[in-house]
């Protein structure tokens, strides 16, 4: 039974320089469709500009391939039309059997 029943999009950033000498983040598409699992995992607290905020930190899972190996954690995650930053990656249930990656939703 497979029970990746998600299909997710993997961009990796570049940044360009403009006009104004600034850096603006664009994507590009890393990994065009990831077969995961993606789950809801926890409600986290942050304090931003000393105001707190629950926010939901989700878990995504894939398998452990060479083409998963290339996601790092300045890539992000699109799935639907929610986008999510990466805040870590490793491997799970054994060495190479997958990948679980920590997701937090960008506003």
């Amino acid at each position: 039974m497979n029970m990746y029943i998600h299909t997710a999009t993997i961009q990796k950033v570049a940044f360009a320089q403009t006009a104004a000498k600034t850096s603006n983040p664009t994507y590009s598409t890393r990994i065009a469709s990831l077969d995961c699992l993606i789950q809801g995992k926890t409600l986290q607290t942050t304090n931003s500009y000393g105001k707190e905020t629950l926010v939901n930190v989700f878990k995504l899972y894939c398998d452990y391939n060479s083409t998963t190996l290339t996601i790092d954690e300045s890539d992000r995650v699109v799935f639907g039309s929610k986008t999510f930053e990466i805040t870590g990656i490793k491997s799970g249930g054994g060495h190479t059997h997958h990948l679980e990656i920590n997701l937090l939703e960008v506003k």
